[in-house]
């Protein structure tokens, strides 16, 4: 399977609403907070993995099919056993610098999330339990690429096109937990889209 063309997308994901994706709470040690988001262990600063974006995008594309964006192509792209090499490569999304600097100055030094109160409702005793959930705080910027690889036999697929209908899906719909009460609306800018020349093709 010989690669004939490769392409970097750089783009950038601006949060719109409070987003969560859940983290371990045992391994970054917050007290008090029950469902923390992931950070980078070195940085403590929330991410986006890319398996995030790549899983929400992969089912929002298999149940919006179109002429183009049929199963075959959308199997190529993600990966499959049958399909064999992936297309395109998710890599994780880190917050941009002006956006820790912008944090940092309303939230404090090394602050870069929000902590929302809520309530659970049990059904059954209809009683209130109060949780808290920690958020990246609307306005956030992550930055992030996507790494689009064309094989010989996918010379008439436009790889880069179903990306980007994954990315207009994903706006329309959530990135992360609890979309259904308003988090993880986001919108998505690709701010950088150019061919990988290796040298040995220069």
């Amino acid at each position: 399977m010989k690669i004939i063309k490769r392409e970097k997308i750089c783009y950038e994901v601006i949060v719109k609403t409070g987003l969560h994706i859940g983290g371990n709470k045992e391994t970054y040690g917050i007290g008090g907070i029950d469902s923390p988001v992931i950070k980078d262990p070195i940085t403590n600063q929330p991410i986006i993995p890319g398996s995030s974006v790549k899983g929400k995008i992969r089912m929002l594309l298999t149940n919006v099919k179109n002429k183009e964006n049929n199963q075959e192509n959308i199997d190529k792209a993600f990966g499959t056993q049958k399909t064999g090499m992936t297309r395109i490569i998710f890599r994780d999304l880190f917050l941009s610098e002006e956006s820790k600097e912008k944090l940092e100055s309303k939230l404090g030094k090394g602050f870069y999330t929000e902590i929302k109160a809520e309530n659970k409702i049990d059904q059954v005793n209809v009683t209130a339990n109060p949780r808290f959930i920690e958020r990246v705080p609307a306005g956030a910027v992550f930055t992030g690429e996507c790494i689009v690889n064309t094989l010989e036999e996918d010379e008439t697929i436009d790889f880069t096109k179903l990306l980007e209908d994954g990315f207009q899906l994903l706006e329309n719909n959530f990135l992360g937990g609890s979309g259904s009460r308003g988090y993880g609306k986001v919108e998505i800018k690709v701010i950088d889209s150019k061919p990988i020349i290796d040298e040995k093709d220069e």
